[in-house]
Parts: C-alpha cells; sequence; structure tokens
C-alpha cells in the first residue's frame, strides 16, 4: 500500500489542493495528516472542508488547540497570535466542535504519527530532542516507524539501539532499513527548509520505502489571499 503522509498544511487550499492531486498521479492509495491543518493561511475552513470530503483522517495540532484553547496563545508570539485570533473567526462552530475531538496520535499500518515528538507530544519540536531524549522515547514506543510534523523541514531520524543519526530528505527515493525510525514529514502548507514547494511523504509499506515528493504549486495567489484577509506580511513572505 501507498500512504501519503502530509502535515502542516496551514490554511493553503492552493498548495493542499496542488498536492491532493499529485497524490493521485503518484497513485496513492491512503493518505493521513499529522495536524496543523489551520494557521498561517488565509483559507482555514475551506482546507478543512477539503481534507474532510477526502476521508483524510488528521490528529490534533498546537495550531488547531488554539482553535478553541485559550492557554496555548500564550506560548505564541504576536504575529502568530493574531493569526490564531483571525483564524478562530473563520471557522464555523461545527468545524471547531470537530477539531476537538481529533485525537494526538494515530495508529496506521503498524507505524505511529504524531504532530511534534512520539508518542504523543503535540508541542515538542523533533530537533529538541537530543541522542538521549530519542533513544530513551523508543523503551516506551511499541512502533519501529514514527511520523512527525512540527517543525516543517523534511528529516530522518535512524536509532540502531546505539547511536542517533540524523539525515535530510531530499526529493526522490528513500529505502528504509532495520533500525528505529522518525520521519519528519514536511510541510504541505509553509515550508521552511529553503525550497517553497509543498512536500510530502509517500510511504511503500510493500517496499518498505519513502518517495519525498516536492510539488510546486501558485504561491502569489496563496500568499495575496494571507495579506488581502489580514494577516500578518510574515505569514505571506514564509512562503517564498
Amino acid at each position: 500500500m501507498r500512504i501519503a503522509v502530509i502535515s502542516d498544511i496551514h490554511a493553503n487550499l492552493e498548495a493542499f489542493t496542488a498536492v491532493l492531486e499529485n497524490m493521485q498521479i503518484k497513485n496513492v492509495h491512503a493518505c493521513v495528516c499529522l495536524g496543523d491543518v489551520v494557521g498561517y493561511g488565509a483559507e482555514p475552513e475551506p482546507v478543512l472542508q477539503l481534507l474532510w470530503e477526502n476521508k483524510i483522517p488528521s490528529i490534533l495540532g498546537n495550531h488547531e488547540e488554539a482553535v478553541y484553547d485559550d492557554d496555548i496563545l500564550h506560548y505564541f508570539n504576536p504575529q502568530a497570535k493574531k493569526t490564531a485570533l483571525l483564524t478562530r473567526k473563520m471557522l464555523k462552530p461545527e468545524s471547531v466542535e470537530r477539531i476537538k475531538k481529533w485525537p494526538v496520535n494515530i495508529e496506521f499500518h503498524g507505524a505511529l504519527g504524531v504532530h511534534g515528538f512520539p508518542p504523543d507530544s503535540i508541542h515538542k519540536y523533533l530537533f529538541e530532542a537530543d541522542q538521549g531524549a530519542i533513544s530513551r522515547m523508543w523503551d516506551s514506543v511499541p512502533y519501529k516507524l514514527c511520523f512527525v510534523g512540527h517543525t516543517h523541514n523534511l528529516d530522518l531520524v535512524a536509532f540502531d539501539g546505539h547511536n542517533v543519526i540524523t539525515y535530510p530528505l531530499l526529493e526522490g527515493g528513500w529505502l528504509l532499513d532495520n533500525r528505529k525510525t522518525i520521519v519528519n514529514v514536511g510541510s504541505v502548507g509553509q515550508p521552511r527548509d529553503g525550497d517553497n514547494n509543498a512536500k510530502y511523504v509517500i510511504w511503500d509499506t510493500k517496499m518498505n520505502a519513502l518517495t519525498i515528493c516536492y510539488v510546486p504549486y501558485n504561491i502569489q495567489k496563496a500568499a495575496d489571499k494571507i495579506l488581502k484577509a489580514g494577516f500578518p506580511e510574515i505569514n505571506a513572505r514564509r512562503l517564498y
């Protein structure tokens, strides 16, 4: 089975639509989303509706939490806080209620998906975990393969029982081995790795291999919508 793993769409309808079209070309059989569907972008409600129309399960990201939990806003910088408050106004009440029911992690085909750091952290970034934290994490996680998002960067972290090694993931194929592995799937709607294409990962469960996908989309259109909606200018500039 070929499973697309996506994350951090961030209300970018242009990027998400382009990725969905790319999935069809790549013969994807299923898709899982690792959270932060909303935030930063100008179209949170249309993106959520498209996610649900395509029956894509999602877990909770920190920007979903900010939609309904005022305590989360204390951890956001002023621009992110303004974004969260504007996003709240754009969402239907029933959409907020659906978001509240999203789980903090998801198991699929023997792998685990979480927004931040396994097994269930929404807020912890992968790069915040040192080698000791990563090796200890595997003591309590009964999975050999975990997928995360949150950082907006593509990375693979492998653990052989002794050493933790981090590899950057570039466009193309990657064959997984017997090591315990964390895959950071990057961002659909707001990559921060120096390349402005939408990014996502396809996991081939039969071959135990990854395909790293870079997808071009209409960045200018997405940026113009952000500015027109009154979001902070940085939200638009980051797309480039």
